[in-house]
């Protein structure tokens, strides 16, 4: 009767020694993705036209600065009100590449 309860608590700590094992496992395999997921869109984003050319991630202007927008247009300044998108999603793609961005 020792030995067979010497071989379960054996099976049990094994068990458990696989389960701790798995778990640092997933997180280091979790860690990495993230890490390779964060290059993959500073690469992506981190460029000249990165927000503005993609409407997926193009950052349109605050509600409240788009009636200011509107205005602009509507008084034929399009070209100011242009600009005012792309400085902003300028910025954004500066704001990427910085080291210490989190």
């Amino acid at each position: 009767m020792g030995f067979l309860a010497g071989v379960m608590i054996a099976c049990a700590a094994s068990a458990s020694g696989l389960a701790d094992l798995s778990n640092r496992d997933a997180v280091s395999g979790l860690k990495d993705a993230l890490s390779q997921g964060s290059a993959a869109a500073i690469a992506k984003l981190g460029v000249e036209n990165g927000f503005l050319g993609n409407d997926k991630v193009k950052i349109p202007l605050p509600d409240a600065i788009r009636r200011v927008e509107s205005g602009l247009r509507l008084m034929g300044m399009q070209r100011q009100a242009d600009e005012l998108v792309t400085a902003m999603n300028r910025a954004a793609e500066q704001a990427v590449r910085k080291p210490g961005r989190c």
